[in-house]
């Protein structure tokens, strides 16, 4: 499976964890890839049997997604796997060195999340050709 077929899967599912149907503007967002791309990732993930396309009642235009049972045993599978990587990547690490590794992923992640936060403020490229 490609990563990012993966990573769909494993978003859709934290998101039916919490009780939310992503739709399909939400996974392109999540994960950072254009229309054409997401459209393309709906369909292979669709003709696969892991991913259900319904219309919204509120908004017509809007497609909610869901996980087939196939597609949540196969986001399953992949938490797992992991779950599993991480803990011997953790576990390669020399206990010594443990703590200054966790703060600065700490410290990487809110790095990451301030540098998102300021992307996704500015204005896009063609939000600007539209004005005057």
């Amino acid at each position: 499976m490609a990563p990012r077929e993966a990573h769909a899967l494993t978003v859709l599912a934290d998101a039916e964890r919490a009780g939310e149907h992503l739709s399909q503007s939400d996974l392109r967002r999540a994960l950072g890839i254009d229309k054409s791309n997401v459209t393309r990732l709906i369909q292979r993930l669709r003709d696969d049997g892991r991913v259900e396309q319904d219309v919204s009642e509120e908004d017509g235009r809007v497609r909610r997604l869901r996980l087939t049972s196939t597609g949540r045993r196969m986001a399953g599978r992949i938490e797992e796997q992991s779950l599993l990587r991480f803990q011997a990547i953790v576990d390669a690490i020399p206990c010594e060195e443990r703590a200054a590794v966790v703060r600065a992923l700490h410290a990487l992640n809110h790095a990451l999340s301030r540098v998102t936060r300021a992307t996704e403020e500015q204005p896009h490229a063609s939000d600007a050709s539209d004005s005057p």
